[in-house]
């Protein structure tokens, strides 16, 4: 309690700490709403790719002394491209074109941060640092989390649907291919916005692990949205309070919290299943 009462005052005081919160709440809140529909959707490991790719937009931005997400942005929709020509013209399904891109364009970020002398930390780059986040960073997360929630909200039917059942979503006249690609471009934005946070090896797990600890305790899609966003959030500001109280790094504090609230969540799941089988 006594650690409790330390972090509250602590952020009453220090900007630093109010930014990360904030972007922690921001953050946690969209990659569980955009999780929900990714894990169900079967494109998670699209998440996965993204995280990897834009390192290489990283390190050029870092080298040209320009805001890191731009160029994250460019490499991420560019992942995504690469992703779809090779899975649609190639014999080569899309598993193989993830992992054939993600690793390349890992790589190449690597060959670029080491022989352009990059000043950016790769540590912050890879595993994040929410104590790090800046003003500026705080806007950029609140205005593409806006962007992000707002697009949900707008074509939430169009994503329900090309969810759950893309036959039936093309039969009442939706562009399923357009919806899945709009998807693809979310996780790509609400990746760009996490970096920060989680850093790229961590970031995929901010997007699946809320949503799958709500999958497992409820059925309908609506409260597995909500649910989700609140498990991200819950582990956006456990993690915060943990690196901060224990000097822990951030990114890894969060996605610990995560699988903690996922290992309950498992837990609660089987024994509602045991209870049910002997009612």
């Amino acid at each position: 309690m006594a650690a409790l009462l330390n972090f509250f005052h602590a952020f009453g005081q220090y900007t630093f700490l109010q930014n990360a919160l904030l972007a922690g709440v921001i953050i946690g809140l969209v990659s569980g709403v955009i999780g929900a529909f990714s894990i169900l959707q079967g494109t998670a490991l699209i998440g996965d790719a993204m995280s990897h790719a834009v390192l290489p937009g990283i390190a050029i931005a870092a080298l040209l002394g320009i805001p890191y997400y731009w160029g994250a942005g460019v490499f991420g929709l560019l992942a995504a491209l690469i992703i779809n020509f090779i899975a649609e013209h190639t014999p080569l399904k899309t598993d193989a074109a993830i992992g054939l891109t993600f690793s390349s364009f890992f790589a190449l970020g690597t060959i670029i941060m080491t022989a352009g002398h990059s000043t950016t930390k790769l540590t912050d780059i890879l595993f994040g640092n929410i104590l790090a986040v800046s003003g500026g960073d705080l806007i950029s997360s609140l205005v593409i989390g806006l962007i992000v929630i707002l697009v949900v909200a707008i074509f939430y039917r169009e994503l329900y649907l090309t969810t759950f059942d893309r036959s039936y979503a093309q039969a009442q006249g939706i562009r399923a291919n357009l919806f899945r690609n709009l998807l693809v471009v979310m996780i790509t934005l609400v990746i760009i916005v996490a970096l920060r946070v989680v850093g790229v090896i961590l970031v995929t797990a901010l997007l699946i692990t809320p949503a799958a600890s709500a999958r497992l305790l409820v059925k309908r899609f609506q409260p597995m949205i909500w649910l989700s966003a609140a498990f991200g959030v819950l582990s956006a500001f456990v993690g915060l309070f943990l690196s901060y109280t224990f000097d822990w790094p951030s990114g890894p504090a969060i996605v610990v919290t995560g699988a903690v609230i996922f290992i309950l969540s498992f837990i609660a799941h089987t024994g509602l299943r045991l209870q049910n089988r002997h009612a």
